[in-house]
C-alpha cells in the first residue's frame, strides 16, 4: 500500500503503529538532512527529528493532504528547527535575512549566473577541504535559504515541494536558491584562488 494512498493515512489516524513506523522509515532521512543543516549539532538534529515525528503523530487528524505527507512532515520539523534558532539566537537576519543585503555579499561583487539547470557548487565538491568550506560558507546564509538549498539541491525536491514544505511562495524559494548558488560560486572561487590552498595543494601533489 502506498504511503501517500487515502487508505494509508487512514491507518495513521487510527493510530496504526506500523503505519506510523513506514512514515518513520521513508522520511526519517530527508527530515535529518534539513534539520541538520538548519542547526548544525547533530545532537540537536536529532531531539528536533523526535520532536517532530511524535507532533506529525499527534496531528495526524489534522493533515488535510494538501500536500503531500512527506512535505507535510519537513514542514513541522522546519518549523521546530526554527522555533530553536530564534531562541539560540537574537539577530534575525540568521533566520529570515536577504543575501543580497548581508555583509559578506559585499565582498562577493559581481559572479557568474547560475541558473536552475546548471551544477550546483556542492555537485563537483569531491575533497574533504571542500566540502568542509562549502560548510563553512552555508554557515554565514539565513536558515530559510540554507534549507531551500538543502531541498532543491541537495534532496532533489521540486520547487513547489520546497515552498510548501517551508512555507513561503514558490518565486522566493527560486530567488533564495539562485542566491545560495550564487554566493557558493563566488565564494568558492575566492577560497580556490587563496593562496594557502594553493600551496596546500602543491605540498600534496609533490608528497605523492
Amino acid at each position: 500500500m502506498s504511503a501517500t494512498s487515502a487508505d494509508f493515512i487512514e491507518r495513521l489516524k487510527r493510530g496504526d503503529r506500523d503505519a506510523f513506523n513506514e512514515v518513520v522509515r521513508q522520511h526519517h532521512g530527508s527530515l535529518y538532512r534539513l534539520v541538520r543543516r538548519l542547526l548544525g549539532d547533530r545532537d540537536d538534529a536529532q531531539d528536533v527529528v523526535q520532536e517532530t515525528f511524535l507532533a506529525a503523530f499527534q496531528g495526524i487528524s489534522g493533515f488535510e493532504g494538501r500536500s503531500a505527507l512527506s512535505t507535510w512532515v519537513l514542514a513541522i520539523g522546519y518549523r521546530k528547527a526554527m522555533d530553536r534558532l530564534r531562541r539560540a539566537h537574537n539577530d534575525p537576519w540568521q533566520l529570515e535575512g536577504d543575501l543580497q543585503n548581508s555583509p559578506i555579499w559585499e565582498r562577493v561583487g559581481l559572479v557568474a549566473q547560475i541558473t536552475d539547470g546548471s551544477p550546483t557548487p556542492e555537485d563537483n565538491a569531491h575533497r574533504a577541504e571542500i566540502r568542509q568550506a562549502l560548510r563553512e560558507i552555508l554557515a554565514k546564509v539565513p536558515a530559510a535559504s540554507r534549507a531551500v538549498f538543502e531541498l532543491r539541491d541537495m534532496q532533489g525536491f521540486t520547487s513547489r515541494e520546497t515552498a510548501l514544505a517551508l512555507g513561503m511562495t514558490e518565486g522566493a524559494a527560486r530567488v533564495r536558491l539562485h542566491r545560495v548558488r550564487q554566493l557558493l560560486a563566488a565564494e568558492m572561487r575566492i577560497r580556490l584562488q587563496d593562496p594557502r590552498l594553493t600551496e596546500r595543494r602543491s605540498d600534496e601533489g609533490t608528497s605523492e
